[in-house]
């Protein structure tokens, strides 16, 4: 970290929108989508977020995500697994400007988490149809690939996801939508589970 300065990312937008107002929109814009595809990623559990499947538009700031194949919690399987539910490093702090995580980024990660708890009866809904079309990494898993086995296999990687939308943190206490944003901040940023990541997450940035 004292090598590579994290604390560069507030540049792109100075030099990009030079006027103030096109910089403030472009600023809020990146705040906002940043809040909203980290809240749906962990639910998700989208991993693989290093830095180059996490684009950022130079017309309107927003963040973009490519290659969402690493779902339902596979970064953790990984042989250094992941350790966080989404990435906040110091450079994307430093993009939020002076209020950090505690201005938009925390407003709009909450309104997220709110939206998608209370409508995670639609949002099962939609994901339960991966049990009827399984994914092909479910029918490959596993000796036997009999529709029962297909079927616990994606009830067991759909379970992680009805957890999260009901609050239920690791520990196994249910908390509020708050208190969750709050606790997920605390690990994306938490230098101890940035420094145990695979280095080509280039978790310093």
């Amino acid at each position: 970290m004292p090598r590579y300065s994290p604390t560069v990312f507030h540049e792109w937008f100075l030099i990009t929108w030079p006027e103030p107002s096109a910089w403030l929109a472009s600023r809020l814009a990146y705040g906002r989508t940043l809040a909203v595809m980290s809240m749906i990623g962990y639910v998700l559990g989208l991993g693989d977020r290093h830095g180059e499947n996490i684009l950022f538009d130079g017309l309107s700031g927003d963040t973009v995500h490519v290659d969402l194949n690493c779902l339902f919690d596979k970064g953790k399987t990984f042989e250094i697994p992941e350790r966080v539910p989404f990435r906040l490093t110091q450079n994307m702090v430093d993009a939020l400007g002076v209020t950090g995580v505690e201005g938009v980024f925390r407003k709009a990660a909450e309104i997220s988490m709110s939206i998608l708890r209370n409508n995670s009866d639609s949002l099962m809904s939609v994901l339960e149809a991966f049990v009827h079309d399984p994914l092909i990494e479910w029918m490959k898993s596993g000796r036997s690939k009999s529709d029962r086995d297909i079927k616990a296999s994606a009830d067991r990687n759909l379970k992680p996801i009805k957890a999260k939308l009901l609050g239920i943190m690791d520990e196994g206490a249910i908390v509020s939508v708050p208190s969750q944003v709050e606790a997920l901040i605390k690990e994306a940023t938490s230098p101890a589970n940035l420094s145990a990541m695979y280095i080509g997450w280039a978790p310093w940035l």
